[in-house]
C-alpha cells in the first residue's frame, strides 16, 4: 500500500548531511555565501516549502550544530564513523533515522545545493505524490553528446546519438541528469533497501542552473553569482550590493562568462519561479 492512500497525511522529515570536514572547500557547509552560510540556503528553502514537518542538520561539528540552530534547523549528533571522507551519505541517513523514527517520508537535501527554492520541494512532492512512488530523485536536462573511450584500442565512440546523424538541440529531448539536489524516501524503502532511492522512483526537473554543485572554489564562484539571482531569499531579506561573498576572490573573465551564460540561460525560468513564490 502507498503510502499516499488512505487519509492519513504522510509525515515528511528533512535532513541535511553536514560534517565538519570538508577537502576541496574547507568548512563548505558554514562558508559564507552571499552574506550567508551555505547551509543556511537549503535550510530556509526547505521551512519556507511548507511540507517538512521537521528539518534537521545531521552534523559531528560544534561550530555547524551551533549556525544550524541559528539558522532554524533541529539538530543531529551524528555517529563519528559516518562523519569520515570514506563514510557513504546512506550511512549518514541510517544513523539518522535510528534516532528519529517518526516520519513517514525523509527528504535528504544536500547543502551543496543553495539554488533550491521552496517550489522544488513543492513541485517534488506532488510528483511523488501523484505517481505514488516510493521515492524521488532530482534531476536537469542537459543537451550534451556523451562518448566513451575503449580502453583497450584507443577508440571513441558516442554513447547517446548517431555521429552521422547528429541531432539539433531543439529536435533532441537530451539527457536528464542527476543533480543531488534532494531524495524522498519513504520509510519502508528506507528499512527495507537502507538506500535513498529504490521501489517505484518519481523524478523531479529542476532547472538547468541547479546542476552545479559546490565541490571546488571554482563552483563557489559561478554559484555565488548565480545565487544572489536565482537563490531563495526569506521574506525580510536581500541580496547584497555585491555579488561576491566575503571570502571569494574576483571572477576572471572566462569565469565571468560562464556565470553569464549560466545565469542567460535560466533567467526566464527563475522569473517564472519568483513570481510564483509572491503569490
Amino acid at each position: 500500500m502507498s503510502v499516499f492512500e488512505g487519509d492519513v497525511v504522510p509525515r515528511v522529515v528533512a535532513v541535511i548531511p553536514a560534517r565538519g570536514g570538508s577537502q576541496s572547500v574547507p568548512r563548505k557547509n558554514i562558508k559564507m555565501l552571499q552574506g550567508r552560510p551555505l547551509i543556511d540556503w537549503v535550510i530556509q528553502a526547505a521551512e519556507y516549502s511548507g511540507i517538512f514537518a521537521e528539518v534537521w542538520v545531521s552534523t559531528d561539528d560544534d561550530e555547524i550544530h551551533m549556525i544550524s540552530k541559528k539558522c532554524g534547523a533541529q539538530v543531529h549528533r551524528r555517529a563519528a564513523h559516518t562523519a569520515t571522507n570514506t563514510a557513504s551519505t546512506e550511512s549518514a541517513l541510517l544513523d539518522f533515522v535510528k534516532a528519529h523514527s517518526n516520519y513517514d517520508i525523509l527528504c535528504l537535501i544536500q547543502a551543496t545545493s543553495p539554488l533550491i527554492t521552496p517550489i522544488d520541494f513543492q513541485k517534488g512532492y506532488e510528483t511523488m505524490k501523484r505517481a505514488k512512488a516510493d521515492s524521488l530523485v532530482t534531476a536537469v536536462r542537459a543537451h550534451r553528446f556523451l562518448w566513451e573511450v575503449d580502453v583497450g584500442t584507443g577508440c571513441a565512440s558516442a554513447k547517446n546519438y548517431d555521429p552521422l546523424k547528429r541531432p539539433r538541440r531543439q529536435d533532441w529531448e537530451g539527457e536528464l541528469i542527476e543533480n543531488g539536489a534532494f531524495y524522498f524516501t519513504t520509510k519502508e524503502i528506507m528499512e527495507r533497501e537502507s538506500c535513498r532511492l529504490g521501489g517505484r522512483i518519481a523524478l523531479h526537473e529542476m532547472e538547468e542552473h541547479t546542476f552545479t554543485e559546490l565541490d571546488s572554489p571554482v563552483d563557489w564562484q559561478i554559484v555565488s553569482k548565480m545565487a544572489a539571482i536565482f537563490g531563495f531569499w526569506p521574506p525580510g531579506s536581500a541580496p547584497p550590493k555585491t555579488s561576491l561573498d566575503d571570502e571569494a576572490t574576483p571572477l576572471g573573465a572566462n569565469s565571468l562568462q560562464l556565470a553569464a551564460a549560466a545565469a542567460v540561460g535560466a533567467v526566464c525560468a527563475a522569473t517564472a519561479t519568483m513570481a510564483l513564490m509572491r503569490k
